[in-house]
């Protein structure tokens, strides 16, 4: 069986916590010469765009694309500053299980709300950006759907059909309607935002605490 599996980042690869998303909080911050500019924002499994926006609302501003732009320009600097700083780590067992994906014939690629550049520092900074050749990122969408469609065009489009079965692995209940949007199988990860007890509702094909627990399926 050769599967193509999309990963979620925070709270599936990298472990989610309050040091997660400093580097995009401080350039929000730094954007608009306030502190805590996010407190009360739910950033979970949405596209950091999207937070981007509900945050300038909260703050009586409009967006405008040369806001954007110079929001961009600080959350580089930010991930820059933050790059060597463990504000990044890795989730649970995930670094063995990629590094043991990696030398099969399963294509792996990314579902995530981040942008590109926050993923690609994130991922780098545990040494696994190398094994994902493509994902639908924050630029890809304000929704989850489209992300996930456009991540999935983009792995078509770089590896064809050449596969039997698609899997999503995620930590919060948006993943797992994310999978059925996709028709894909979904695995729940208890190590992020949603409780075990909250993925069972939604039922997943499968909830895991460490992926150790699916090698069989992929290994």
């Amino acid at each position: 069986m050769k599967a193509l599996i999309f990963f979620d980042i925070n709270g599936t690869i990298i472990k989610r916590d309050s040091r997660t998303d400093i580097p995009f909080q401080k350039a929000i911050d730094n954007l608009l010469h306030a502190e805590n500019a996010m407190e009360g924002v739910d950033t979970s499994a949405r596209s950091d765009k999207d937070v981007f926006m509900e945050v300038l609302r909260n703050h009586r501003q409009d967006f405008s694309e040369a806001k954007w732009e110079e929001f961009m320009k600080l959350y580089h600097h930010q991930l820059e500053k933050f790059k060597d700083t463990d504000v990044w780590r890795d989730n649970a067992d995930v670094l063995s299980f990629l590094s043991k994906l990696c030398d099969t014939e399963h294509i792996l690629s990314l579902i995530t709300g981040e942008l590109n550049i926050g993923a690609k520092y994130k991922l780098e900074k545990i040494g696994v950006w190398q094994y994902f050749k493509t994902g639908g990122f924050g630029e890809d969408g304000l929704r989850r759907y489209d992300i996930a469609e456009a991540a999935l065009s983009k792995a078509k489009h770089i590896h064809g059909s050449c596969y039997d079965e698609i899997y999503i692995i995620g930590d919060t209940i948006l993943d797992i309607k994310t999978a059925r949007h996709l028709g894909a199988k979904v695995i729940s990860i208890t190590t992020g935002s949603n409780t075990r007890e909250e993925l069972a509702a939604e039922k997943p094909d499968y909830i895991i605490d460490c992926f150790s627990e699916i090698k069989h399926l992929f290994l």
